[in-house]
């Protein structure tokens, strides 16, 4: 990677981790960037002490899932997509994801829990749902190329990220460690952010 990219992706990540949206993620104007925060967006390393609960658990099982998927989505981005604005928000997402999916892994192995949620949909079902994201749309997406993988690409994100927020916000009202919680407000933040961005890089709808 070029120190170039390298600059472009830890700007891209800072924004992401400081930007205030609506409260809802959806329908809004893309987000005004506020002043970072102190540190960056990824989180610190993984610390698997201090008191937990069930709802910790399982939000962490949960996101690691989700996680997993949302890697595969962006994944795809730099040999599918055309412009500079999408590739650099897919890195910038595949480098916090990838950080972020790693200190959840440490805590839920430290605590003797397994990494990777219950495939049961209905375990899920007070837990914000079970992620969505199925192989088959991913394999869908893998065949599109240029504005057209763009387009479905980020309605598919958008839809993935909100997703994300609904499960933090379950962490937010459910959970007691301290670490869990930290970064579920991150990531309410940080992918409220990146669905209003996401919003404002479709394409308008055509007037009939």
């Amino acid at each position: 990677m070029t120190r170039y990219r390298r600059t472009v992706i830890v700007a891209t990540l800072l924004l992401l981790g400081g930007c205030a949206s609506a409260p809802e993620g959806t329908g809004a104007a893309p987000a005004v960037p506020a002043p970072a925060p102190t540190g960056s967006a990824v989180p610190a390393p993984a610390d698997a002490t201090g008191a937990f609960n069930e709802a910790d658990v399982m939000f962490l099982q949960m996101m690691v899932t989700h996680h997993g998927q949302g890697l595969e989505l962006v994944r795809l981005v730099e040999s599918r997509a055309r412009r500079t604005e999408v590739k650099t928000l897919a890195a910038a997402i595949d480098v916090t994801q990838d950080a972020e999916r790693e200190t959840m892994r440490d805590w839920l192995s430290g605590w003797g829990r397994s990494t990777s949620a219950d495939p049961d949909v209905h375990a899920h079902a007070d837990h914000g749902g079970m992620p969505a994201t199925g192989p088959e749309q991913i394999a869908a997406l893998a065949r599109t190329t240029g504005t057209e993988f763009e387009t479905a690409f980020l309605n598919l994100l958008i839809a993935h990220q909100h997703n994300a927020v609904e499960m933090a916000r379950v962490e937010t009202r459910s959970g007691t460690h301290a670490g869990a919680l930290d970064l579920a407000r991150r990531i309410d933040l940080s992918r409220t952010a990146q669905i209003n961005q996401m919003l404002a890089l479709l394409p308008p709808a055509t007037l009939r």
